[in-house]
């Protein structure tokens, strides 16, 4: 196998270096943790997600959700078109 060497950015490699110690991590580890942490935002879709959209569709079949218009959320936000 060829392996390539991956050549980042010094302030970037600094700033990496800064977290993982605020962290407490080797600088490996906290790059294996922002590699995972990114894996499962890739998920498609997610267990959470999943989850959420069945209890909103089960309480919108139950009519349990009350819609706004945009009129009323912009109003209650302080916005004006």
């Amino acid at each position: 196998m060829v392996r390539k060497e991956l050549h980042l950015d010094e302030a970037v490699i600094s700033t990496l270096e800064a977290e993982a110690k605020r962290q407490n991590r080797s600088l490996k580890n906290y790059l294996e943790f922002l590699a995972m942490e990114q894996a499962k935002k890739l998920e498609v879709p997610s267990k959470e997600y999943t989850d959420m959209m069945d209890d909103l569709l089960s309480k919108f079949d139950k009519d349990e959700i009350e819609f706004s218009t945009i009129e009323d959320v912009m109003s209650r936000n302080g916005i004006s078109d």
